[in-house]
C-alpha cells in the first residue's frame, strides 16, 4: 500500500492524529473549574412572564437585549447541549476522528494556538510565533513542524514543546526591582517575538490619553462575522450524525429551542417576532450580566485555560507582577487575539511554484492574507483547546450561538484588546490606551484592579443569578400575582408535579395542567398582515392569553369554575397564511389557445393603490368564500386546527381522553366554523389522532367541540340566506338531558344539515355597535327569541352582576355611561309592565311549539339562550 507521494508510511496521518488527540485528552493536566453557563434568547416576547404579550416588531431594525431562560429551562438546555456534544464527539470517534487532511495537502494552522500542545502554545499565544510579511509563520518553522509530524519525534534534546533556545529567550528586565519571585513563563518552542523583546527604552506608539470607555476606533473588526463558520460546522456535524434536539421552554411551553442550530421557535403557530437566536453564554459583562460576544468569550476561555488563573501559581505571578512594576504587568497581560499582519503586495511577479508536496503549503499561504481568516483559524483552535481541557465526557465550556447584541447594544470583537485575569472568576478587557506600559508607566493591575477601581471592560466567568435579579428585579404587583396563579402549561414530556416543585415560574399556579384547550379561528383581513406584521392575529391572541391568565387568578372567577377544571390554554388557528388566491377570477377549463385567462391584477386599476390594497387584503375574503374557493378555505381551517391538536396531544399524552376543546371564531371564521361543525361527526374518532396510515384529507375536526363562541359573527345572516335553522345534533348526549329529547326529529337534526352543529354549547357574543354582528336566537325560534330578555356578559367584578348568567337574581350596579346602552336595547322589555295571559288565551294557545323551541334552545346552550351582549 502506497500513498500518492510514493512513500510507504508505517502509520497513516489519521492514525497518528487520533493517537495524538487521545494522548492530549487522557494526559491533560487539571481541568478548569466548571462554568455556570446560561442560555439567552433575543425575542421581544418574555416567554417566562405570564403577563407578557408579543409586541409588534419595532421599526428601524431595533435589536432586543437578550433575556435569560429560567433556571429550570437552563438546566434542561444545558443538559441537552452537553449530551449532544458528547454524541457528536462519539460520532467523530467512530468515523475516525475529525476531518483529517493529508499533511502535503493542507498547511499547518497559522494561529497562535497549536494542536500538538495547545495548552502551552496558547499560554504563549501572543509571544510564541514570528509572523512573516505574508501573515503566516515562516516556512522554516512550517518545515520543522512537518519534520516532527512525519517522524513522530522532535530533534534531540527536545521535549513535548521542542528545544528551548535560552540565548534567544532572554528578556531585558531591570533586575533592581525584581523581588526574586519567578513569574516569567517559559518561552515557546520558537523564537520570542519582538513584542516581548522590547526594552524599557524603546518608545511605543503614541495612543493618546487613557480612557475608561472602550474606544470603538481601536476595534477594526467590529461587526465581523468571524465564528459563523464554526457554528455552521457544528450544525453540519450534527446533521451528518443525525443528531438534534428540541427542548420546550417558557412558562407555558409554547416555544422550543432547536439544537444544534440554537434557535427558538414557536411550537403551535407560524414563526413571527418570537423567533430568536439562542446564545449559550459562558463569560458575562459584570455591569449588566449580559453574555459576552460568543467569539470573544471563547477566546477568553482559551486564555483562561492556558494561564490557569484558578491556581495559586497564578496568584503568585500577579503578586510578582505588581512588585516588579509596569514591565511585570506587561508580562502577565494576555493578548485576546494574536497579532496579524496583512500580506504585502509584491510588484514583481513571483516564480510559479509547484502545487504538489510541501511546496503546496507555501502556495496556500495566500489564503491567510486576511486577518479575518487568520482570526477564524485562531478561534477554531481556541475552541479545540477548550474542548480538550474538559475532555470528551466533561462539561462544554465553550460559548455558542450567534451574537447580535453586545455590552451596550453594539457587537464587538475587541481586536486589539489585552486581558488581565484578576482572579479565578474575573477578567478585565483593556484597549491599547489602558494596557500596561513601561514607557508610560501604566499599571492597571496595581493602580486600578487591585484597588477596586473601574478600568476597561469588566467581565466574569459564569452567570450570577443574584446579580441579575438585583439588576432586573421581578414584578410583585397584584396583577402579576393573579397571572402567576392563573397560568397553565403544556406538559411537553416533563411531569407537571415535579416541575412545579422545581420551577418557580409555575410554583404558584392553581391549575398548571391544561384540561381545556381553546382554538381561535380568525376572520377576514389576515392577508394584510403579510405587509403589516403588527396586524397579525397571533399578536392579539398572545394578548388575550395574557388576560385569560389574569382572570383565571381572580377569586370571583375561580369560584365559578368547575371542580375538575385545571388550566386553560388558548392557541391561534392561522388558516389564511397558507392560502393564495392570486389566480383571482375566471379560468376556462378548455385547452383552446384562444381561451380567455385573466387575474385579479389584470382587472385592478392603478388608481388609489393604498385603498385598493386594503380592500384586496381585507374585504375580498368574503367574496372568495362565496365563490368556488369556499372548499379550499374550509379545508385550510380544518387542516390547521387538526395540526395544532395533533401537536398538543403529542406534547400532552392522554389529553384526547381527559381534555376538552373549545372554539372561538371571529367574523368570517364563525361562518366557517358553523359550516364545519354542521358536517362534523356527532362524536369524533379518537384513534385518528395517532393514525400513521396515509389517508385522504379530513373534512372534519379530529376533536369534539364542547363549546363554540361566535364573536362579531354574521352567522345568523348566512343561516337566513340558506333558509336554515340552528338545531342541536341528534344522538349527542348532554349531562342532564333526556335521551328521548335528543333523538326527537322535531328537536334535533342530522349531520350534513346546515346549522345542525355538533357541540354542547353555543355562545354568540354581540357588540351592540358592531355592524357585522347578527343575532342567532331567532335562528332557533323567532317567537321564543322575542320573549327572551337580553343577556349580558358577566364581569369579573361582582358588582357588575357576575351571577346573572348562572341563575342568580341579585341585581347589579352598572355605571350610568354603560347602563345607557343597555337601557336602549332592553327598554322594551324592562320598562313595560308584564301582562298575564287571559284564560281564553291559555285555552287556545298552542304550547307545543314553544316547548319544542325551549328544549332546542337548552340543548344548544345550558342557559336557554345564545346571544350575549358586551356592556358599554
Amino acid at each position: 500500500m502506497t500513498t500518492h507521494t510514493g512513500r510507504e508510511p508505517s502509520r497513516t496521518p489519521a492514525f497518528r492524529h487520533t493517537n495524538q488527540y487521545i494522548r492530549e485528552v487522557v494526559h491533560h493536566p487539571e481541568p478548569p473549574p466548571p462554568i455556570s453557563a446560561r442560555f439567552f434568547y433575543a425575542s421581544p416576547l418574555a416567554i417566562d412572564d405570564p403577563l407578557s404579550p408579543l409586541p409588534p416588531p419595532a421599526a428601524g431594525g431595533y435589536r432586543n437585549a437578550p433575556r435569560p431562560f429560567s433556571a429550570y429551562d437552563n438546566t434542561a438546555l444545558d443538559k441537552a447541549w452537553n449530551e449532544l456534544r458528547r454524541n457528536i464527539l462519539r460520532y467523530h470517534e467512530e468515523k475516525g476522528e475529525k476531518p483529517i487532511y493529508e499533511e502535503d495537502e493542507y498547511p499547518r494552522d497559522s494561529s497562535a494556538v497549536t494542536q500538538r500542545n495547545p495548552v502551552e502554545s496558547s499560554r504563549n499565544a501572543n509571544r510564541g510565533f514570528e509572523w512573516d510579511s505574508d501573515g503566516g509563520r515562516s516556512l522554516k518553522e512550517q518545515s520543522r513542524t512537518h519534520h516532527i509530524q512525519e517522524t513522530g519525534n522532535a530533534e534531540e534534546g527536545e521535549g513535548p514543546i521542542g528545544r528551548l533556545d535560552t540565548s534567544e529567550a532572554a528578556v531585558n528586565i531591570d533586575t533592581s526591582t525584581v523581588t526574586g519571585t519567578p513569574f516569567i513563563r517559559a518561552p515557546s518552542r520558537t523564537n520570542i517575538s519582538d513584542t516581548f523583546r522590547t526594552t524599557a527604552a524603546s518608545r511605543p506608539p503614541v495612543l493618546g490619553n487613557d480612557s475608561y470607555n472602550w474606544d470603538d476606533s481601536t476595534d477594526e473588526t467590529r461587526g465581523s462575522s468571524v465564528g459563523d463558520l464554526s457554528a455552521a460546522r457544528r450544525v453540519e456535524d450534527a446533521e451528518a450524525a443525525g443528531l438534534s434536539a428540541k427542548i420546550p421552554v417558557g412558562v407555558s411551553r409554547l416555544h422550543e429551542v432547536l439544537m444544534p442550530h440554537l434557535r427558538m421557535e414557536p411550537i403551535y403557530w407560524p414563526p413571527l417576532a418570537d423567533v430568536s437566536d439562542v446564545i449559550r453564554g459562558t463569560w458575562f459583562y459584570k455591569e449588566t450580566m449580559l453574555p459576552v460576544e460568543v467569539n470573544v468569550a471563547n477566546m477568553l476561555e482559551a486564555g483562561y485555560v492556558a494561564l490557569k488563573p484558578w491556581t495559586e501559581t497564578w496568584n503568585d505571578e500577579l503578586d510578582s507582577a505588581v512588585a516588579v512594576g509596569a514591565l511585570g504587568e506587561m508580562k502577565i497581560m494576555h493578548r485576546l487575539w494574536p497579532d496579524y499582519t496583512r500580506k504585502k503586495q509584491n510588484s514583481r511577479p513571483s516564480t510559479p511554484m509547484r502545487t504538489s508536496g510541501r511546496n503546496r503549503s507555501a502556495s496556500m499561504l495566500d489564503d491567510l492574507d486576511s486577518p479575518e481568516k487568520q482570526r477564524e483559524r485562531s478561534l477554531e483552535e481556541a475552541e479545540n483547546l477548550v474542548d480538550i481541557s474538559t475532555g470528551p465526557n466533561g462539561q462544554d465550556n465553550k460559548a455558542a450561538g450567534k451574537s447580535s447584541y453586545g455590552r451596550d447594544g453594539q457587537k464587538r470583537t475587541y481586536a486589539s484588546a489585552g486581558i488581565v485575569y484578576s482572579n479565578a472568576e474575573e477578567a478585565h478587557i483593556l484597549n491599547p490606551k489602558l494596557q500596561p506600559s513601561s514607557y508610560y508607566g501604566r499599571r492597571p493591575l496595581a493602580n486600578y484592579i487591585r484597588k477596586g477601581h473601574k478600568i476597561g471592560v469588566h467581565v466574569v466567568r459564569g452567570f450570577d443569578q443574584r446579580t441579575w435579579d438585583k439588576l432586573n428585579p421581578p414584578k410583585n404587583d397584584s396583577t402579576t400575582a393573579k397571572a402567576e396563579e392563573g397560568v397553565s402549561t403544556s406538559q411537553s414530556g416533563a411531569p407537571l408535579k415535579r416541575r412545579q416543585r422545581s420551577d418557580p415560574t409555575i410554583a404558584r399556579s392553581n391549575g398548571p395542567k391544561v384540561t381545556d384547550l381553546v382554538l381561535v379561528i380568525h376572520g377576514i383581513g389576515q392577508k394584510l398582515s403579510e405587509r403589516v406584521e403588527s396586524y397579525h392575529f397571533t399578536y392579539a391572541m398572545n394578548a388575550l392569553r395574557r388576560e385569560f391568565n389574569v382572570e383565571l387568578g381572580t377569586p370571583a372567577v375561580k369560584s365559578h369554575l368547575r371542580k375538575d377544571m385545571g388550566g386553560l390554554m388558548l392557541l391561534p388557528v392561522n388558516w389564511r397564511n397558507k392560502l393564495s388566491f392570486e389566480e383571482g377570477g375566471y379560468r376556462d377549463d378548455t385547452e383552446d389557445a384562444a381561451a380567455n385567462r385573466f387575474s385579479l391584477k389584470d382587472i385592478t386599476p392603478n388608481t388609489l393603490p393604498s385603498v385598493r390594497g386594503i380592500v384586496s387584503d381585507v374585504m375580498l375574503d368574503i367574496p372568495y368564500y362565496l365563490s368556488h374557493h369556499q372548499p379550499k378555505m374550509i379545508a385550510a381551517v380544518i387542516q390547521e386546527a387538526n395540526r395544532i391538536y395533533r401537536l398538543w396531544c403529542k406534547n400532552n399524552p392522554g389529553f384526547e381522553h381527559y381534555g376538552r376543546v373549545h372554539l372561538i371564531a371571529h367574523s368570517l371564521g364563525s361562518v366557517m366554523a358553523v359550516d364545519i361543525l354542521s358536517n362534523q361527526p356527532t362524536y369524533a374518532d379518537a384513534f385518528l389522532i395517532h393514525s400513521t396510515e396515509p389517508t385522504a384529507p379530513l373534512n372534519h375536526f379530529l376533536f369534539d367541540t364542547k363549546t363554540l363562541f361566535l364573536c362579531g359573527s354574521p352567522a345568523g345572516f348566512f343561516l337566513l340566506l340558506k333558509k336554515a335553522s340552528l338545531r342541536p345534533r341528534r344522538g349527542r348526549e348532554k349531562p342532564g338531558s333526556d335521551p328521548t329529547t335528543t333523538s326527537s326529529p322535531n328537536i334535533a337534526g342530522e349531520r350534513g344539515d346546515y346549522g345542525c352543529v355538533a357541540v354542547d354549547n353555543i355562545f354568540n357574543i354581540v357588540n351592540p355597535y358592531d355592524p357585522v354582528a347578527y343575532h342567532i336566537n331567532a335562528a332557533v325560534d323567532a317567537d321564543y327569541a322575542a320573549a327572551l330578555r337580553p343577556a349580558w356578559i358577566p364581569s369579573a367584578n361582582t358588582s357588575w352582576g357576575i351571577f346573572r348568567l348562572f341563575g342568580s337574581s341579585s341585581s347589579s350596579a352598572v355605571p350610568a355611561s354603560k347602563a345607557a346602552a343597555a337601557a336602549r336595547i332592553s327598554s322594551s322589555s324592562s320598562t313595560q309592565p308584564v301582562r298575564l295571559p287571559s284564560s281564553v288565551e291559555l285555552e287556545t294557545h298552542n304550547f307545543t311549539r314553544e316547548e319544542l323551541a325551549e328544549k332546542r334552545a337548552f340543548l344548544l346552550n345550558d342557559h336557554g339562550q345564545i346571544d350575549y351582549y358586551l356592556r358599554y
